[in-house]
């Protein structure tokens, strides 16, 4: 299922290769932290990914807050791949105080892991 998420997202993009790559960092946070989520947002869930400019963000959702361990940096080929780690306690404060970070994450972003981002959805539009 995580590689047919990821297919959906990444084709027609220039990066359509990256599958295997992406789900391989993306198994390995999976079998490190249990999470609860992880999304793609930012410009490749938008469908805006430009190589040499953009990055690929990837928002880890987790049971408890991970403290300092809160980034972390891999790379494909010459592109970044940025990964933020939020405790769903984190992701809820982040959204009551109008974090755009969090709530364009959120909102335009692609599951490619986990279910409780429609939860999260219903969350926004309650205050919103």
């Amino acid at each position: 299922m995580l590689k047919e998420r990821l297919k959906r997202i990444l084709k027609g993009t220039v990066i359509e290769s990256y599958v295997k790559d992406l789900e391989s960092i993306i198994k390995e946070i999976i079998l490190k932290y249990r999470p609860l989520s992880i999304i793609i947002a930012g410009s490749l869930a938008k469908g805006k990914f430009v190589v040499g400019l953009s990055d690929i963000d990837v928002i880890v959702i987790t049971r408890e807050d991970l403290g300092k361990n809160r980034f972390m940096l891999r790379a494909i080929e010459n592109t970044d791949v940025e990964i933020t780690f939020l405790s769903i306690d984190e992701v809820f404060h982040a959204i009551s105080t109008g974090n755009r970070f969090v709530i364009d994450a959120i909102i335009s972003g692609k599951e490619v892991y986990g279910d409780i981002r429609n939860e999260i959805l219903k969350y926004i539009s309650k205050l919103h």
